[in-house]
């Protein structure tokens, strides 16, 4: 699953971008706080515009689905089935090697890894964590929202 993350770059244009990503709810002081984890590459426009403006929006649907409804002729009958969530926060790169670990091991299990059997964490090589930006979002708000197939409307989460 893909999402995406935008913000302004240094012309405070909006910039937007596909990524991929992983998450960690943890709880702190009887709340909730979830944060988003991004990998790429240490350079570019991407880094550029977050370094530039840490504030930040992301995005991401899952389930994506259009149905006719069983009548394709009439348009109107047409619908789609999601869920998504779209939210707010600031960015922060991570630069220290069990942070960094920690944020890349979610987006791996989050995207389908699985840690093979007899073996406690994932492994990343020394050259290739060192050239891999891995950031990390720390929400402030998020919502979400999905109309999915058995329901007879769209509900807000």
């Amino acid at each position: 699953m893909q999402g995406s993350s935008s913000c302004n770059d240094k012309r405070r244009k909006p910039y937007s971008v596909l990524v991929n990503f992983g998450y960690i709810v943890k709880e702190e002081d009887r709340t909730k706080k979830l944060s988003i984890y991004i990998h790429g590459a240490g350079e570019g426009k991407k880094v550029e515009a977050l370094k530039e403006n840490p504030a930040v929006s992301f995005s991401c649907e899952c389930g994506v689905e259009v149905d006719s409804l069983g009548d394709k002729a009439d348009a109107c009958k047409w619908t789609c089935y999601y869920e998504s969530v779209i939210g707010f926060g600031k960015v922060r790169f991570l630069e220290k090697s069990p942070e960094k670990t920690e944020g890349l091991d979610s987006l791996m299990l989050h995207n389908g890894y699985k840690i093979p059997a007899g073996v406690k964490k994932i492994a990343y090589g020394m050259m290739e964590l060192a050239k891999t930006m891995v950031a990390c979002i720390d929400v402030e708000e998020v919502s979400g929202k999905r109309h999915i197939r058995n329901k007879k409307k769209s509900e807000s989460l």
